[in-house]
């Protein structure tokens, strides 16, 4: 008797898939490429994606989705990108977590989980009112310096006046409100001389983002 052994070449080798995030660890405004490989996986497979984490929103981003698909080309690889948002806000680092799943409900992750550090570059931005002098009378002029330091050159900044009783009659030819690109300007205002006795008055000035 004679006995053939027949090798099982016809079975599935097992797909593998891998992320790769361009950094590691990336800083707000910069833009993060994430590239999806595989292997034993057919061409033009539909695979779905997710960008998630704690305190991790949409906002975070000033382009891409936290949700989206691809299709794997005949390379095995697909890839897609994302650009962090310089949202101006305090927040501390953030992880970003990368998932990859095979199905649309996103309940079959496949691949391991690539994490990024997103550094919180944005923070920090000071800003400074100087007054030429706290206490002014009527008919003088006041001149306020306004700077910013640690944020984005030409960010604007908007500034108003205001106070109990505050009103433009107030002030000769001199605005409220305003606004300036630059990283320090000065503002004026002349106090008006009205001849009313209204008592001595307080003038708030306050910037905004």
């Amino acid at each position: 008797t004679a006995s053939v052994s027949i090798a099982d070449t016809s079975k599935t080798l097992a797909p593998a898939y891998s992320i790769s995030p361009s950094s590691t660890s990336i800083n707000e405004g910069s833009t993060l490429t994430t590239s999806i490989s595989t292997t034993n996986v057919a061409a033009g497979t539909t695979l779905y994606w997710s960008l998630s984490g704690t305190g991790i929103t949409s906002n975070d981003f000033s382009s891409g989705a936290l949700t989206g698909s691809g299709s794997v080309g005949s390379d095995g690889s697909l890839s897609f990108s994302h650009t962090l948002a310089n949202d101006l806000t305090t927040e501390g680092s953030e992880t970003l977590n990368i998932k990859l799943f095979s199905d649309s409900s996103r309940s079959t992750q496949v691949g391991s989980t690539a994490s990024v550090s997103i550094a919180d570059t944005s923070k920090g931005g000071t800003y400074s009112i100087s007054p030429s002098s706290s206490t002014i009378n009527e008919g003088e002029r006041l001149e306020t310096t306004i700077s910013k330091s640690g944020v984005s050159s030409g960010t604007p900044l908007y500034w108003s006046i205001s106070g109990s009783g505050i009103n433009d009659s107030d002030f000769t030819n001199s605005p409220l409100t305003g606004w300036s690109e630059d990283d320090t300007f000065t503002i004026y205002h002349i106090l008006t001389n009205d001849l009313t006795t209204e008592g001595s008055e307080t003038l708030n000035i306050k910037l905004f983002s």
